[in-house]
């Protein structure tokens, strides 16, 4: 787990811990940014951290449960909102290692 050089704040510190612990044998770190933290895996942006949810940006992953609301092309945020209650789900590390892979060849 690397958590970056960023010292988390007390009231954060557990949940995203609990992420980071639920993203183990991922290359995952956050960076305390905006009030949230940043979640990046393989050095790619792929969401955030914040009142307890972790918001995985939307890369058009097909897997994904149906309680997962997915955004509209309207809205303003693509993100995936992931409830605490998923983090112990067996399709979270691929999301995030899918988002990741996908996020890196959409820049080259």
């Amino acid at each position: 787990m690397n958590c970056g050089d960023n010292k988390m704040a007390s009231e954060n510190e557990e949940i995203v811990r609990e992420w980071l612990d639920r993203l183990k044998g991922l290359n995952v770190r956050v960076k305390k940014m905006f009030g949230c933290w940043c979640l990046y895996c393989d050095g790619q942006a792929v969401g955030w951290i914040h009142d307890g949810v972790l918001s995985l940006r939307e890369v058009g992953l097909t897997y994904l449960p149906e309680e997962i609301k997915r955004p509209g092309k309207e809205d303003r945020i693509q993100e995936l909102v992931i409830p605490l209650d998923c983090a112990n789900a067996d399709w979270l590390c691929r999301a995030v290692q899918d988002t990741a892979d996908l996020r890196k060849r959409s820049k080259s």
